[in-house]
């Protein structure tokens, strides 16, 4: 008799329970709705059984404001070792990227180190991954550290065996030194480093060399739109129109922004000037090129990045801060920033004004942070 007594009382109060459990349940049901917008770090979402695409919504949706301006940032650093002041300049402003140049690397096991910092820090201060990029055609040949430079006219004579195999190579370099983007890939038909004239050809070894770099892990980004002459002197002039580049160095990104989605490469834009579709901007701060053209004509939804923008406002006579603010509002995603801490800082704080006082609407930067995130968790390079 004692044992039901005591199993009848334990039930009652099992029962009174549950009716309290749901009870609160009913009178608070915002614990439960606003869950998918609940902070996760990068790597729950990794590790997340979804697509890509899934997980850079997901990134979106619980990244704060200050993790979502520094992925707009792809900065340059200086020296030759990743030091306390390096970091904190990185858990600072939580960048995007980081490019480094040839003032930073002396040796493998130096720039090993070099990059390694950098992907710690980002693994000990919860941030997203950043993109860590050279320009890799640019680079001075040192035979201690990488292969050789290749004459890409000559690369190209070889054939597309020959491209697909230097091309492979240079990925397995770059990832065993600590890169997964090459910022450096030339895909326009007129400049000393493209390698033809020849339109249809550019954009097949465009192609073979993403798709090699993509095996390998390594990111490509090209340059530069729209291309239609040496497009490597900022200020200059294009005195062409839309047909005619379409004819020309646009048709290569319109074939290869067709035949390598699945390979998420950036396009790089520089600060020439296309009169004959925006008569007021350079290329980087035209929204008429990069949005109207590039993005709703082409079709190209991926990460465009800018050149140096500190080389950029200077040859269009504005401050690098409005110039940031106004290529992100043109449809650019990522703005590249050499070595200047107080110009680093500059940057960050008016993209953050910006968006707070709605100059960057929330949608703008959610739209370029979200194709930034989409790179980062297409096959985790």
């Amino acid at each position: 008799m004692k044992q039901f007594v005591k199993r009848l009382a334990c039930g009652v109060l099992a029962i009174v329970t549950m009716g309290t459990i749901v009870g609160c349940s009913r009178e608070e049901p915002s614990v439960t709705t606003n869950s998918d917008r609940a902070p996760v770090g990068y790597k729950a979402i990794a590790a997340m059984n979804a697509s890509a695409a899934e997980k850079a919504d997901r990134s979106v949706r619980t990244m704060s404001q200050e993790d979502k301006i520094g992925q707009l940032m792809c900065i340059g650093l200086e020296g030759t070792t990743f030091d306390e002041s390096q970091k904190e300049l990185v858990r600072k402003y939580r960048v995007g990227g980081i490019v480094l140049d040839n003032d930073n690397m002396e040796s493998k096991e130096q720039v090993r180190a070099f990059t390694k910092g950098i992907r710690d820090t980002a693994n000990t201060s919860s941030l997203m991954p950043p993109f860590i990029a050279m320009n890799r055609e640019r680079m001075q040949y040192r035979p201690s550290l990488m292969l050789p430079w290749t004459d890409p006219k000559l690369l190209s004579k070889q054939g597309l065996d020959a491209v697909s195999s230097l091309a492979m190579r240079t990925a397995i370099e770059m990832r065993d030194l600590g890169f997964n983007l090459n910022l450096g890939v030339m895909v326009n038909t007129h400049s000393f480093y493209s390698y033809t004239s020849d339109v249809d050809r550019a954009a097949r070894i465009g192609e073979t060399i993403t798709k090699r770099y993509a095996a390998n892990r390594v990111f490509t980004g090209y340059q530069y739109f729209p291309g239609g002459a040496d497009y490597t002197v900022p200020g200059m002039k294009l005195d062409a129109s839309k047909a005619s580049l379409m004819d020309d160095d646009g048709r290569v990104f319109a074939q290869l922004i067709d035949a390598t989605r699945d390979e998420h490469p950036m396009i790089m834009v520089n600060a020439v000037k296309v009169p004959s579709i925006d008569a007021n901007h350079p290329v980087s701060l035209s929204k008429p090129i990069i949005t109207d053209w590039l993005r709703n004509e082409l079709g190209f939804d991926g990460v465009v990045m800018t050149d140096d923008i500190e080389v950029g406002a200077a040859v269009a006579g504005i401050s690098i801060e409005d110039y940031a603010v106004r290529t992100i509002n043109a449809g650019s995603d990522m703005v590249i920033l050499c070595k200047h801490a107080k110009h680093i800082k500059a940057v960050h704080d008016a993209l953050t004004q910006a968006v707070e006082n709605g100059t960057i609407s929330e949608a703008r930067l959610d739209e370029s942070v979200r194709r930034i995130m989409l790179m980062k968790f297409s096959n985790d390079r």
